[in-house]
């Protein structure tokens, strides 16, 4: 099993080239974060690919993640989100989704460079969930023998500072580092070839 982990609202249509052979999750749509690890507990695989929201819970459990996977691809990650995206903006965010949840996820989408491109059905109550835990997640832990670590983001991220990158290596010196010039969504085909290229 190949498994990539999407971000907020990171459905599969607005991201557009995941392959079939790749098990996708959506966080807090499919599983909250404990939901992630439970599925995973009996699992071991090649790759994992977290991106955005999924990177940070990689991240968070990084030595459970090294465990299972032979290679760990994080792009946009980071360890707390509101260090870098002020926490009432998220709230303002919750608030809007309680009465215009589309034209939320629409602005979010377009931001990161995604298709806006939505599911004519989705728990609204679960995506407010992924906010309320992007206001309080962060990595606290520093595991130092993760296998193959690659941590991507792009030079045009509209979500992200570069800082963010920049932070994750001073906490991941081990890591392999790549910024590349595209937004917060980079497409599936060049993170494979980042992949290609960070571990040979």
């Amino acid at each position: 099993m190949k498994l990539f982990i999407s971000g907020w609202a990171g459905f599969k249509e607005a991201l557009g080239d995941i392959p079939e052979d790749w098990y996708f999750i959506n966080p807090f749509l499919d599983f909250d974060e404990e939901g992630i690890l439970d599925f995973l507990k009996d699992k071991l695989s090649d790759t994992v690919i977290g991106w955005s929201t999924g990177g940070h819970i990689v991240l968070k459990n990084l030595k459970f993640f090294s465990e299972r996977f032979k290679e760990i691809i994080v792009i946009a990650g980071f360890k707390s989100f509101t260090h870098y995206i002020k926490p009432k903006i998220l709230r303002r965010m919750i608030q809007k989704m309680e009465t215009e949840p589309e034209k939320v996820i629409k602005e979010f989408l377009i931001n990161a460079g995604c298709k806006p491109v939505i599911p004519t059905v989705f728990n609204r109550k679960k995506l407010i969930y992924g906010l309320e835990f992007l206001i309080s997640s962060e990595v606290s832990d520093l595991y130092s023998e993760a296998k193959n670590l690659i941590l991507v983001q792009g030079l045009n991220d509209k979500i992200l500072p570069i800082k963010a990158l920049e932070d994750l290596k001073n906490h991941y010196p081990f890591a392999k580092t790549f910024l590349i010039n595209t937004p917060h969504w980079i497409a599936f085909e060049e993170i494979l070839k980042i992949r290609a290229s960070g571990t040979t």
